[in-house]
């Protein structure tokens, strides 16, 4: 028996064995008998052949016995190898083997392998269900399987399963072989189960399907198509990578002719072409040309065909096919490659290659242009020779360190130029590796960043500071004051902030110009500085708004002292070169830490509102905080947000004052007047609201809406056949910073139809006073439109004679602060005389205001006046209730009836 070869079992049993050796020990006895007594019949010597037969059976029984003693030996050490070399293999084959009861499904025996993948030693092992450990996806089938194998109906059985770990980890998929030992000599039979992994193959075939689909794609994507020609059946099937090269358009059909592809060959290359295909046909040799092909849209393209012939199993060429390639986008490639070339050696990018060694290989223009190098001075050597030694080791090493993990670094270094400046510089460092990984080339790409850090630097101090006066700005002095704050409540310090608040600086800009504006802020900084400790803070909040911390203060007093010392520095005049002369006062509002706030925004805030009381006071002093200043800003923002809401809403009115020729008492004007109609509080007076709507900015929304709706009404009166008069309409000096007076205007008489002439804007010598400039280029505009100016309020402002001249006023209009004694004060009447004569000598025509009583009215008259309004005529009214005054007016003058002055003064009209 072969022991090697499995299955072949012994050619002869035991009983065999000896049935044949008494068959022929009885033969040899028998025919031994028989031949001597036949050959040696009557010898005397006949006993000794019967001897030494026997002995000769004897001998020849002993060499056979000697002989199968050998063979079983030998048979022994065979099975004793085998056995050894079965348990080498069980225990180191990359399967999993096991033993299981074929009766209880039980585990006998596990190989490593599997007590392995099972997280079991084998002790655990044993006696465990073999199908709860190898799990069998489809249970019944597996049951159908093991039926059968156990009937003999097949020999073995096999399926993808899996093994699950005792430690609760991720299952294995396997691949079981199952196999039926029948029992033998009266041992029980068994199963042997051989485990396989599966995930190794499992990851093959998904990485084998992948590559397929990625040689798939890359061949669609490699701008390459496929061609096959079957020589046999004179076929040929085509990718749609090359139909699409090819740019047919219709249905594709991949199989077709050979002749597809020979016929769209150029003309002048067809023969050349097709000699080349037979030849390699015929001969074997690959098949690499380049060719003209007609596509189907009628142009021609260059293309790169290469292809190779296939023989049968007969030796006779059966297939050619091969690949045809667009050798358009080789030559854009190439294209692209010398303009990539041009680029690097155009860029501002400094490019350096050097071989892994480090060893400089090339450099572009920029590298000499930044360094100062020429490109023979660096070739062959190492960067090394730009180093600036500004970085320690540890620096490199975390350079390289990073080139070695990840093969790149990226940051900002400084290096030397060729003159030996040191300058930073943003590099980005690459390594290029080889097929096997190895690194062959580092590039190296950097911009001089000198510029772009003094911009930073620039751009991190306007970001904390002032760029004027070099002062913290508002947000870096909030924080610097909230680190007070801290230092503050932990030391039990007391402390001031104190708000300067320049007082009309803007007059200085306005005056002088900026530039100088700008070099008496320096000065004023310089001063304030002067004043103050080395421990105070300063910063600019605004245009002319310096905040200051004064501290360590023992009490009030001395936060006193220091803001009379800086109403002194700020007071020092600024003289320039040319012989100006500016000197500016100063505001100043204190608020103590911790007396009157806590935080830093009620800090600032208190500050803020002790400003505007020092204001209220007549400017150049200093003013504490009080919970009372917070009260009525407070307020103030209260009563603007009531404002915006209103105006939203529609709740503004205007109310109508006749203007009453004096010569006639003809109504030939009207002023407009804002009154707000609260839904809650009713009608509110423009004193209450005007000063807030001028602060928040409010006053040019609500000065268009005024203007608008006044031309809307006069349009409407005279519409309505009422007689032509004259709207005036206030507008607040605010208002020309705020936007264009003059186009608004337009806008509104465009927007109403009403004639520009029967418009008139009234103003204050205040907006005269302010920005001069501005103001008259903005009158002259309107005066150009034909609207009519008025000065408001004459004779209580700061305007002169000179103003006047200059501005195209139509109208003065005395305050009626002139008018209250008159003509019992000899002062008022005076000064109404006055004004009266210096308005006509101007040109001028003279109305006066609040005329409440006839023997003012006949002041008027005797001295010339040419207007009036007020109380005396009739007070502000709605529109529909001055619409009837004006028709009763009209009335009573169509029936020759004389104009009392005071006709309307008791009636009813509210």
């Amino acid at each position: 028996m072969d022991i090697h070869s499995p299955g072949r079992g012994p050619r002869m049993t035991p009983a065999w064995g000896l049935a044949i050796y008494l068959g022929v020990g009885a033969a040899w006895v028998v025919l031994g008998d028989l031949a001597i007594e036949h050959w040696l019949q009557g010898s005397t010597q006949l006993s000794h052949w019967h001897a030494l037969k026997g002995w000769l059976f004897v001998l020849l029984s002993g060499l056979f016995a000697w002989w199968l003693l050998l063979r079983m030996r030998r048979a022994e050490r065979l099975r004793g190898a085998l056995a050894l070399e079965m348990a080498q293999i069980a225990r180191h084959a990359p399967a999993g083997i096991a033993r299981v009861d074929a009766r209880s499904l039980r585990l006998l025996w596990a190989n490593e392998r599997l007590c392995q993948w099972l997280a079991l030693d084998a002790r655990e092992a044993q006696g465990r269900p073999f199908h709860e450990l190898i799990v069998a996806p489809d249970g019944p089938f597996a049951a159908g399987q093991l039926e059968s194998l156990l009937a003999g109906r097949i020999d073995h059985y096999q399926g993808e399963r899996l093994c699950v770990r005792a430690d609760g980890g991720m299952p294995l998929p396997v691949l079981c072989n199952v196999s039926h030992v029948p029992a033998i000599d009266g041992a029980p039979d068994y199963l042997v189960c051989v485990v396989q992994d599966m995930s190794e193959i499992g990851a093959a075939r998904a990485a084998l399907a992948h590559s397929q689909h990625v040689l798939s794609l890359a061949l669609e994507g490699s701008g390459s198509g496929l061609w096959d020609w079957d020589l046999a059946q004179h076929r040929a099937t085509y990718s749609p990578g090359l139909l699409r090269l090819l740019r047919r358009h219709e249905p594709e059909r991949r199989t077709m002719g050979p002749s597809m592809l020979l016929a769209r060959v150029h003309s002048g290359d067809r023969e050349r072409l097709q000699r080349a295909v037979e030849h390699a046909i015929s001969s074997g040799a690959p098949f690499d040309e380049k060719v003209l092909l007609k596509r189907f849209d009628g142009s021609y393209c260059w293309f790169h065909a290469r292809g190779q012939r296939h023989l049968d199993a007969h030796g006779q060429p059966e297939r050619f096919s091969g690949i045809l390639t667009d050798l358009s986008d080789r030559r854009e490639a190439e294209e692209r490659q010398r303009l990539a070339a041009t680029v690097v050696d155009n860029t501002v990018e400094g490019v350096v290659v050097t071989d892994a060694q480090a060893r400089i290989l090339s450099v572009n223009a920029a590298v000499t242009r930044v360094l100062g190098y020429t490109e023979d001075e660096l070739l062959g050597r190492t960067p090394r020779v730009f180093k600036s030694n500004r970085h320690d080791k540890a620096f490199y090493d975390a350079m390289w360190d990073s080139m070695a993990r990840t093969g790149h670094w990226k940051g900002e270094i400084w290096n030397r130029r060729k003159s030996g400046e040191v300058f930073p510089e943003r590099m980005s460092l690459s390594a290029v590796h080889d097929a096997q990984g190895e690194v062959t080339h580092y590039v190296c790409i950097f911009t001089d960043i000198t510029e772009e850090k003094a911009q930073r630097e620039k751009l991190e101090f306007l970001a904390h500071c002032d760029p004027l006066t070099g002062l913290a700005n508002r947000q870096w002095f909030g924080r610097q004051l909230e680190d007070v704050l801290r230092q503050a409540k932990l030391a039990g310090e007391q402390f001031a902030v104190l708000l300067l608040n320049l007082d009309r600086f803007k007059n200085v800009n306005d005056s002088y110009g900026h530039a100088v504006g700008d070099e008496v802020l320096k000065h004023i900084v310089q001063q304030v500085r002067g004043a103050l400790r080395p421990d105070d803070l300063i910063g600019r909040l605004a245009g002319d708004e310096i905040a200051v911390v004064v501290r360590h203060l023992g009490h009030a007093g001395g936060a006193a002292a220091v803001a009379r010392n800086l109403i002194d520095a700020v007071a020092r005049p600024w003289c320039s070169p040319e012989g100006i002369t500016v000197t500016v006062g100063v505001s100043v509002g204190i608020c103590m830490y911790p007396e009157h706030a806590d935080t830093p925004l009620l800090l600032l805030q208190g500050a803020h509102a002790a400003v505007y009381g020092a204001k209220e006071r007549g400017r150049g002093v200093y003013c504490f905080f009080s919970a009372e200043m917070t009260h009525g800003a407070r307020e103030r923002l209260e009563l603007e947000a009531r404002l915006r809401t209103a105006l939203a809403q529609g709740h503004m009115r205007l109310y109508y004052q006749p203007q009453v020729e004096i010569a006639t008492g003809r109504i030939v004007g009207a002023e407009a007047l804002v009154r707000w109609l609260d839904p809650e509080r009713g009608l509110i007076a423009p004193g209450q609201f005007i000063a807030v709507a001028e602060i928040s900015g409010l006053i040019a929304t609500l000065g268009e809406w005024v203007l608008h709706e006044a031309c809307r009404q006069a349009q409407r009166w005279r519409s309505a056949g009422l007689p032509e008069l004259r709207i005036a309409v206030n507008v607040a000096p605010r208002q020309f910073q705020l936007h264009d007076v003059a186009e608004c205007a337009a806008l509104a008489l465009a927007a109403s139809g009403l004639p520009a002439h029967l418009l008139e804007l009234e103003l204050t010598e205040s907006a005269l006073a302010e920005q001069p400039e501005q103001t008259r280029r903005t009158l002259q505009r309107l005066h150009e439109l034909g609207v009519h100016i008025a000065v408001d309020d004459f004779g209580t402002g700061y305007s002169s004679l000179a103003h006047l001249k200059r501005f195209p006023i139509d109208v003065l209009k005395i305050d009626r602060s002139f008018l209250r004694d008159v003509p019992d004060s000899a002062d008022d009447s005076a000064i109404s005389a006055a004004v009266i004569a210096m308005g006509h000598s101007l040109g001028l025509q003279v109305l006066a205001e609040g005329v409440e009583t006839p023997g003012q009215l006949a002041f008027l008259q005797e001295r010339g006046c040419d207007l009036y309004q007020g109380y005396l005529c009739s007070p502000p009214v709605p529109a529909d209730d001055f619409a009837r005054l004006l028709r009763a007016r009209s009335a009573q003058a169509g029936h020759g009836q004389p104009l009392q002055a005071g006709a309307g003064a008791h009636s009813p009209l509210p």
